[in-house]
């Protein structure tokens, strides 16, 4: 006897024939077993046939034909990430140290398991940080004899991103864009400087109490505006907190950054 049911998420229409299917392995085994493995037959049947799985079967089609295939229920992405290497470059600062300028270059490789989810497998940053202007004016006007501060050398992370609102997400019809949010783990390679006055009026003097590469858990957010099938710009707003050692302690500091950079993918977008 044949049967049939319909399968799908909201709004799927597609009406599965998995009677043939389920005859075929029926007809290798026992009665018995026939009993006690038919739901689990009959469950691997509805996962093969299901979106997900086609998802990745499906490629060089257009995509009104693509969208169909899979079953979408938003209509008109055109960029689905899934699949995906994300590669990037970026530069940023951290615009609230008001005791050191801290310029970041760097890039990071990212793995997208879906549209929704990711996997930032390097974050790689560069800093070049300079004492500022005010920190030496405040030592020198105060005769501060022990003004301690972290300089920030590298940053070294990696990351999970979420995707919640990924989908048919444009601005003025136009402009499409990804907002997403970042969790993850690293080191930070720091000094601890010290910035020292003999007396109020005297020159300040700068040397460093200590060197090391503390541990990091990175917070943040972010969005990215696709200019084609091949890249994108983003803007990050990322806190590095660090544990460091200052005063003679180690404490957590806050590094509030703030980045822009070029994303390319491979493969890209059809």
């Amino acid at each position: 006897m044949r049967s049939a049911i319909w399968c799908g998420g909201p709004g799927a229409r597609t009406l599965i024939n998995y009677a043939d299917r389920v005859e075929m392995i029926q007809d290798v085994l026992s009665p018995k077993e026939s009993t006690m493995l038919l739901p689990l037959v009959i469950a691997v049947v509805l996962f093969l046939s299901s979106p997900a799985v086609a998802l990745k079967e499906v490629t060089g089609e257009s995509q009104r034909e693509y969208e169909k295939s899979v079953e979408a229920i938003v209509r008109n992405k055109h960029f689905y990430k899934s699949g995906r290497l994300e590669v990037g470059f970026d530069a940023g600062t951290m615009p609230y140290d008001s005791i050191v300028n801290h310029y970041m270059f760097g890039g990071r490789a990212a793995w997208h398991f879906s549209d929704h989810y990711g996997w930032e497998l390097i974050d790689l940053q560069t800093v070049f940080p300079a004492v500022t202007g005010y920190a030496l004016d405040l030592a020198r006007e105060k005769g501060i004899s022990n003004l301690q501060t972290i300089e920030i050398r590298n940053l070294v992370g990696t990351n999970f991103l979420l995707s919640p609102f990924y989908g048919k997400i444009r601005f003025l019809g136009v402009i499409y864009f990804d907002i997403y949010v970042v969790a993850g783990l690293g080191v930070g390679n720091t000094q601890t400087l010290k910035i020292s006055s003999a007396a109020t009026g005297v020159e300040p003097l700068t040397s460093v109490v200590t060197t090391g590469w503390d541990p990091m858990v990175t917070l943040g957010f972010g969005f990215k505006i696709f200019l084609n099938n091949a890249m994108g710009l983003s803007v990050d707003l990322r806190d590095h907190l660090l544990t460091s050692q200052i005063y003679g302690g180690k404490r957590l500091m806050s590094n509030f950054s703030v980045f822009g950079g070029l994303s390319f993918y491979l493969p890209i977008f059809g």
